[in-house]
């Protein structure tokens, strides 16, 4: 029994920082997922969609704390309940989401590990199980009293996290889950009695600062398809090994003397039996096929042409990404306006790409004598390319080269001087 609880301590622990961390570094795309729940649920109350960013980042920090309360066995009479409270939770919610199709990824892991609803509910299951140890035996984890253990935890932690870390490729969560179970070692060499508490307030600091830097300015690890140096043409095809869809035709005939339709296929549908008369005929997806990276992403003029891959096949061009015209922090206009101008002078055209429509966007544009003109593409597309309301993003022939929050907002000889723009 003492094995099964150390595995469960060691697997909870570690995946609740982990899962906390993937998603603190996104902490807006989280709550896109939160409202999306909201809207699902018919819970979509103006007031908590307006709290939804906070709530998902105070999430985000929540697990990460949990996780190392586990590790390091601070209070956990208290802590095993909300775990437990949290992990019921989940389990319907995602038990819900994956029968009746609610949503197609639960955002678990952020956009660093999809699931399907099916996929997290079973881990979800697994969870429970080992919550429910943790909670059966809370009244005897305690902070460790011995070098030794609390060593082999930090260890066996860091191991984890670095190969998950590697798969992932970003050192965050091995460094934030280092410094706070290292600190805990120190601090057991200094004050055995506080060195739970301390590498629990450890992680709250750093939790935090790290998520409210992420809100401030751009995930520090972008796991989107419009992530710098991914090229979106590439990724709006398949690649010619991709797996292909597999349907069948349904056909169903209706019995001319009992009036009872059957389905039948193409194997053994009764094309030789007066009896039987066609009514229609179905093509049904029996396996799903590979999908491309990228399939809506769609660039609108204001006549109403499709000018996608005009913009995409261009040798430069910044995109202003202002998904939401109502909602846009229009401080930054009059430096867009000079910043545009310049990069005009340079033959590198802007584009402000906006979910408004045509009415909308024109009053938008005169109210801040914006000089570039406004085209319309999807807003869900739009807050997936990035995290800033206005944002800025440069390609080259379709190719990400950079992305800019608009508390980040270069000058235009900065990037002149970082990219070599000159023509």
């Amino acid at each position: 029994m003492k094995f099964l609880l150390h595995f469960s301590r060691l697997f909870v622990g570690n995946l609740f920082i982990f899962s906390g961390v993937v998603k603190a570094n996104d902490p807006l795309g989280f709550s896109y997922k939160l409202i999306e729940y909201f809207e699902e649920f018919g819970t979509n109350w103006e007031w908590l969609i307006q709290i939804a960013m906070p709530f998902a980042a105070a999430i985000c920090i929540l697990e990460i704390i949990l996780g190392v309360a586990v590790l390091v066995g601070y209070k956990m009479k208290q802590v095993s309940w909300i775990l437990l409270a949290m992990i019921l939770f989940f389990t319907v919610l995602t038990f819900a989401s994956a029968v009746f199709e609610i949503v197609r990824s639960c955002g678990c892991f952020g956009d660093a590990i999809p699931l399907t609803p099916w996929e997290s509910f079973y881990k979800d299951l697994i969870l429970l199980a080992l919550i429910l140890i943790l909670f059966v035996k809370r009244n005897v984890i305690e902070p460790f009293t011995e070098f030794r253990p609390a060593l082999l935890y930090f260890i066996i932690s860091t191991m984890v996290m670095g190969a998950l870390s590697y798969q992932l490729n970003w050192e965050f969560p091995l460094i934030l889950t280092g410094i706070v179970l290292g600190g805990s070692l120190i601090m057991f060499l200094i004050n055995k009695q506080q060195q739970a508490m301390v590498a629990v307030l450890v992680s709250l600091i750093s939790s935090t600062v790290f998520s409210v830097n992420c809100v401030k300015h751009l995930p520090q690890r972008d796991f989107r398809p419009y992530a710098e140096g991914k090229s979106i043409p590439e990724q709006m095809e398949l690649p010619e090994n991709a797996v292909q869809p597999v349907y069948e035709n349904i056909l169903t005939y209706k019995n001319k003397v009992t009036g009872e339709e059957k389905e039948f296929t193409q194997e053994n549908y009764p094309w030789d039996d007066e009896n039987w008369e066609w009514v229609n005929t179905e093509s049904k997806l029996i396996k799903e096929g590979d999908v491309a990276k990228i399939t809506d992403f769609s660039v609108v003029d204001e006549t109403g042409e499709d000018i996608t891959y005009s913009v995409l096949d261009e040798e430069l061009i910044f995109l202003l990404i202002m998904y939401d015209l109502g909602k846009t922090d229009v401080e930054h206009m009059p430096f867009i306006n000079e910043f545009a101008k310049k990069a005009e002078s340079q033959s590198i055209p802007l584009v402000a790409l906006t979910a408004a429509n045509y009415e909308f966007s024109e009053e938008f544009r005169h109210q801040h004598q914006t000089p570039f003109p406004f085209y319309t593409t999807d807003g869900i597309v739009l807050k997936t390319i990035i995290r800033s309301n206005p944002g800025l993003v440069l390609l080259s022939k379709g190719t990400v080269v950079a992305k800019w929050h608009s508390n980040d907002l270069p000058s235009f000889d900065e990037v002149d001087a970082k990219y070599f723009l000159e023509n």
